[in-house]
């Protein structure tokens, strides 16, 4: 089965269970092809094509948001892949830049947050990041867009420059009519799936009722997803006896295990493991990041 397929199904799954998707994993995610800027022009000389330049810093947080949310989205990657030569430019590169027989340099390249001339010239010197900069087949700007934005954001952007319907229509006409595909909530694929509504009684391994729906639905997902394997993994905070909760974590982890081989999932498409109160997400000093670090993760293998 295609990762598209299995991406279509667990778009179900996902409002099955109201919290992260997860998706088969034993193939490699598809990605956004990114460019150097020197590569840019030379696939351009090649073969012409619109261009999307996302223009960072290493110390921006929001283009790392950026990085990590909206360019991983399926569809993002689709439509980026599909409509443009992406790009990326870090703003405060070091290094002299050369474009059309001309050399950007970096002014200060000792100084911290010091601008490569390329960047400033693209940008105007209206430096603000992330900055995502679109061009027409001739490395001609047609818009910038200033601003961290969600998939379900960026998506009618990429289609409306990129099917052209910026020359015959306004972005807000093109925008009332188009529906957009992507989700907002969509994370990568091949990180484990935090079962948020899973849990139990302090120091028990007996599952809590509001827990059946959500393991029901990886059930419904495994069932119609033959190949698929999972892995449950299970996690407690870091109070009392080390190894009472590995011990602990593990009895949770086969509960998981056995709850769902119940629901007819073959036990050979399961394995389960409890690591106790190693790798925390949360602040165990505190009630509600001890109550997060409990918890049960599923893998797809």
């Amino acid at each position: 089965m295609t990762n598209i397929k299995i991406f279509a199904k667990f778009l179900v799954f996902l409002f099955l269970i109201n919290t992260n998707l997860f998706a088969q994993t034993n193939k490699t995610p598809e990605k956004i092809h990114w460019y150097s800027f020197e590569d840019v022009v030379k696939q351009e000389a090649i073969k012409p094509k619109k261009v999307f330049m996302d223009i960072f810093t290493d110390w921006c947080g929001w283009c790392k948001v950026l990085d990590k949310s909206t360019f991983t989205n399926p569809v993002i990657i689709k439509k980026m892949n599909q409509y443009f030569y992406a790009c990326k430019l870090n703003a405060e590169r070091k290094d002299t830049i050369w474009f059309r027989g001309y050399p950007y340099v970096n002014p200060n390249p000792s100084v911290a947050q010091s601008t490569n001339q390329l960047a400033a010239s693209i940008l105007k010197g209206r430096m603000s990041y992330p900055s995502m900069v679109y061009f027409n087949d001739s490395m001609q700007i047609i818009t910038t867009v200033q601003s961290y934005l969600k998939p379900s954001q960026l998506e009618p952007i990429l289609v409306y420059i990129g099917e052209d319907k910026f020359k015959t229509m306004t972005y807000d006409s093109f925008r009332l009519k188009y529906k957009t595909e992507s989700n907002d909530d969509w994370v990568d694929p091949t990180k484990p799936v935090i079962m948020k509504t899973v849990t139990f009684d302090s120091a028990k391994t007996t599952l809590k009722v509001n827990t059946y729906p959500q393991l029901d639905s990886v059930a419904t997902v495994l069932k119609a997803n033959t190949e698929m394997k999972i892995e449950i993994d299970s996690y407690t905070d870091n109070t009392g006896d080390v190894v009472a909760n590995k011990t602990l974590s593990e009895m949770r982890a086969k509960t998981v295990f056995d709850y769902i081989v119940a629901k007819g999932i073959e036990a050979t498409r399961m394995s389960y493991a409890g690591f106790g109160s190693l790798n925390p997400i949360a602040d165990n000093t505190t009630a509600m990041g001890r109550k997060i670090n409990n918890r049960i993760e599923i893998k797809v293998k």
